[in-house]
This record gives C-alpha cells, structure tokens and sequence, in this order.
C-alpha cells in the first residue's frame, strides 16, 4: 500500500505568485497613485491662486480714475510708490484729486519670468486735445501677488520688446 505524502514546502507552482507579492505590488501602485494626486492638487492651487496681471493694470487705472488710495497701494510695489512719491493716501489724494479719466488700450502684452510686461497707448485730453502716449508697464508678481513696478515712456522709433 502506497501512502500519499503531503506537498513540501518550496516555491511556488511555475507561473503563480504568493499573495504577499500582489499585496506589496498593489501597495506601490497604490502610493505612486497618492505621490501623483498630491503633485496633481499642487499644481491646480498653484494655476488657480496666482492671479492675472491684466486685472493690476485694470485695478491701477480704476485707482487713478476714482482716486482710490487702497486700490492703488494694493495694485503697486513699495518700490514704484516711492520712485514716484506716491507713498501715502494723503499724497495720492492730493497729487490726483484732479486726475480725469484716461482710456487705454492694451497692444501687446509679453511675460517674462516673474513679470508681464504690458505696452499700452493712453489717450487723454490736454487743453481740450486728444493725446495718445505709448508706456510699457512692468507688472511684477510678488508672494503670488501681481502689483505694478514700473512704467516708461516708450520711444517713437524705439526698440520693441521681445
């Protein structure tokens, strides 16, 4: 009489794998899965928090038109306050209290790292005579803010930005 012995011990049949291995593989894919959610969400609060340049531009020319000192140091840099002696309300409020409206028109706008550069023609009455002035605005963003550092007057013939 032949007695049937019961299976050894050793590796598994050709072509399966031990449980432990598909929960380790399940495991891994399941943490690459969580590392590329995080990065996604990262990258979507980043896109949707840094706001747009164009609204600063729009935000300082409605500053200037309602004399509103808040807007305006919202919507510039310390650095362009100073440079232009705008540094407190009573200033602005005094300097532009006689600021009319001016219409503009946005040309061209380009972006750097870390700025948008705008070139806008401003029309405005002078003595009852429409004058357009063309000016490229540096729009910069600090701390994720968009705030206005600078404005100069661009030379007819001048070298365009690029």
């Amino acid at each position: 009489m032949v007695h049937a012995q019961p299976p050894l011990p050793g590796p598994a049949p050709a072509g399966r794998r031990p449980l432990w291995h598909w929960l380790v593989v399940g495991g891994v894919a399941a943490l690459g899965l969580l590392v590329v959610g995080v990065l996604a969400l990262v990258i979507a609060v980043q896109l949707f928090t840094r706001g747009n340049p164009q609204n600063t531009l729009e935000d300082f020319y409605t500053a200037l038109a309602e004399t509103d000192c808040e807007l305006f140091m919202d919507s510039t840099t310390e650095a362009y306050r100073e440079a232009t002696g705008l540094t407190s309300c009573s200033v602005f409020e005094e300097e532009l209290g006689q600021f009319s409206s001016v219409d503009y028109e946005v040309n061209e706008r380009i972006n750097r790292q870390g700025y948008a550069v705008f070139e806008v023609t401003e029309t405005y009455s002078v003595s009852g005579e429409d004058t357009d002035v063309d000016l490229r605005y540096y729009v910069r963003r600090i701390d994720g803010q968009w705030d206005l550092d600078g404005i100069e007057v661009i030379d007819p013939g001048g070298v365009p930005l690029t």
